[in-house]
């Protein structure tokens, strides 16, 4: 062999060796990464504790669909309440997810990649399981998730809520990723593709169906954990993406319902000669549907177009955005964790989690109090994320 061919091997060798070391590195460190995650999403999560004066319970019952459903047919539904705190002493901690709720079955992480996101069991929550009520009635505020969200995901907002007073109680709809829709295993499956416009109507509608039965439900109940305890002569209704919309509907539907709040949500197509009760859009401040020009984020030009229209055609009595939120930030996934680099993809936006639990639970008590009559009105020097948008923005 010639000193060239020689050298020529050693060089390969070389190369080789190279190859190999830089393989193991990146094994290493991917491997580490892992490890790092997994630790990380896995390790506890105390939400934000509630500010109120009352400790809260919380229980979850079934009540009867909405109309357009099939007979018999029922859905789940989680409720936050102010509790008497001898009974919240002694009553178990509720699971931010009961055994049963997610798991095989559920619809998955909208990353695909769930491994890199939240361990909802590693989340901790304050209500206590099916304590008593505190004494008294209490007023009530029906709302309802976004598409596919679950119902624990709006923990913070239950909690905070019932803490100063508020029953919440929250729909479970069909579309949810929790395993549970009406006590039984749920069977609808993920969709691939999100709804048009013309299956959102139709979603808002069945779901406002629902939230007015749900309601229906409080105003009759004689018996059960809050039996006694509701005052539902006037109520709130609101909720989150899809569920803001449908609130907004239901609330034209109820002729109990004080006011509305929507959420980062369409607005919905109301029937005609429907009475207009107070509406409040609390939305991203790059959110298509509360602003014009907006950020599409994914969306097409004619889910944005239609939104913008069913703005104008159904304009909310105010609109409010949240500086540096994201559509997501409106619940508990604001505080969750996502491994970078996912971090721009979980949809909660820049702000930071402390300062938008802080916005939204002010706003949202604050407009709560107002629609129901009394005098809670924030001071906006307080927030200075909170932003009035003009008529017409």
């Amino acid at each position: 062999m010639t000193g060239a061919a020689v050298g020529a091997t050693v060089r390969r060798r070389r190369i080789r060796s190279r190859v190999g070391v830089t393989a193991l590195v990146i094994v290493a460190l991917l491997l580490g990464y892992l490890v790092v995650v997994g630790v990380l999403r896995s390790r506890t999560l105390m939400l934000p504790a509630p500010t109120g004066p009352h400790p809260v319970g919380r229980t979850i019952t079934t009540v009867a669909a909405g109309g357009g459903t099939e007979d018999g047919a029922r859905r789940a539904t989680w409720v936050w309440y102010p509790a008497d705190s001898r009974s919240a002493d002694t009553a178990p901690p509720a699971e931010y997810v009961p055994d049963g709720w997610f798991g095989p079955g559920s619809l998955p992480p909208a990353v695909g990649l769930g491994w890199l996101l939240q361990d909802v069991d590693a989340v901790r929550s304050w209500a206590r399981r099916d304590a008593a009520p505190a004494s008294g009635r209490h007023p009530v505020v029906v709302l309802a998730p976004g598409y596919e969200n679950a119902p624990w995901m709006y923990s913070t907002l239950g909690e905070e809520l019932a803490s100063r007073g508020v029953v919440v109680a929250v729909l479970v709809p069909p579309t949810t990723p929790a395993r549970v829709v009406d006590g039984h295993p749920r069977t609808t499956a993920a969709s691939s593709t999100p709804p048009t416009p013309a299956e959102i109507d139709l979603l808002l509608q069945q779901e406002a169906a629902d939230m007015v039965a749900l309601h229906d439900t409080l105003v009759a109940a004689t018996d059960g954990t809050l039996a006694g305890s509701l005052d539902t002569d006037r109520t709130v209704f609101g909720g989150h993406s899809l569920g803001g919309g449908a609130a907004v509907l239901a609330c034209e539907l109820a002729p109990r319902c004080a006011g509305s709040i929507n959420m980062d949500g369409p607005q919905p197509a109301l029937p005609a000669g429907a009475p207009t009760r107070p509406a409040l859009l609390l939305a991203s401040d790059h959110s298509c549907a509360a602003v014009t020009p907006c950020t599409e984020q994914g969306q097409s030009a004619g889910y944005v177009d239609w939104l913008s229209r069913r703005r104008t055609a159904t304009p909310p009595s105010t609109i409010a955005t949240i500086t540096g939120a994201g559509h997501n930030a409106f619940g508990d996934p604001v505080h969750y964790f996502v491994a970078p680099p996912l971090g721009g993809l979980s949809g909660t936006g820049s702000i930071a989690p402390q300062r938008m639990h802080a916005v939204l639970t002010a706003v949202l008590h604050s407009t709560v109090s107002q629609l129901l009559g009394g005098d809670a009105r924030q001071d906006a020097r307080e927030l200075p994320e909170l932003e009035l948008v003009p008529a017409g923005g």
